[in-house]
């Protein structure tokens, strides 16, 4: 089955929401370093939890750069400033959960851009030409009443990736934004998490 948009947006803002309570209220910090579309579990009811802590950084001096032996993470969904210098904050996985935006908008992998770039960089090119961000917007689920929010939430993935950390927003700004998009019958109180289904990619999620 293909997703709709408000189960989509329902599962951004439960994955966000996790992402913030990593960042803003565990003491010390938690940064996950691998977020991506297969990373995020959904229950039956399709909320959606983060997984896979493996990789996950604990950022013992607040929220100051670590350091670390190596670069770890998936193709796609790294940012580029660890890639280079291997150093992590919160806002690499600002920059992961912006790639899952645009999956979840336009219906592309992260690593389905073209034969030359990411979904990232394919999005950023987009959004400095002159193409219209309706026309590569996720066909199979594009309906008139949900255009502007998908729009939105497509240029909070823009944010989300901005090439320098400072410009990106923290998860608690990117879980209020989300938030504003939500139809009310999706945002009330998640269920405890049954039947978890381990999803990938994300917007195929295949019946059983």
């Amino acid at each position: 089955m293909v997703l709709d948009w408000p189960k989509r947006l329902n599962i951004a803002l439960g994955a966000a929401r996790g992402l913030a309570y990593m960042h803003h209220d565990c003491c010390p910090a938690v940064v996950h370093r691998d977020v991506k579309s297969s990373n995020v579990l959904l229950d039956s009811e399709f909320n959606a939890k983060i997984a896979d802590f493996g990789l996950a950084k604990i950022l013992e001096k607040g929220r100051e750069l670590a350091a670390m032996s190596t670069v770890a993470g998936s193709f796609g969904y790294m940012a580029p400033e660890y890639a280079h210098t291997t150093k992590v904050n919160e806002k690499i996985d600002v920059y992961s959960f912006g790639v899952i935006l645009f999956e979840l908008t336009t219906g592309r992998e992260a690593s389905n851009g073209n034969e030359h770039s990411s979904l990232a960089e394919w999005a950023m090119q987009h959004a400095l030409g002159s193409e219209p961000i309706e026309d590569i917007l996720d066909k199979d689920i594009m309906e008139p009443m949900y255009m502007n929010d998908m729009s939105s939430v497509f240029k909070l993935g823009l944010w989300c990736t901005s090439r320098l950390p400072p410009n990106r927003p923290t998860m608690k700004e990117v879980s209020k934004m989300l938030l504003q998009y939500t139809p009310a019958i999706v945002v009330g109180t998640q269920k405890n998490n049954h039947d978890v289904v381990d999803h990938l990619p994300l917007l195929k999620l295949e019946t059983v």
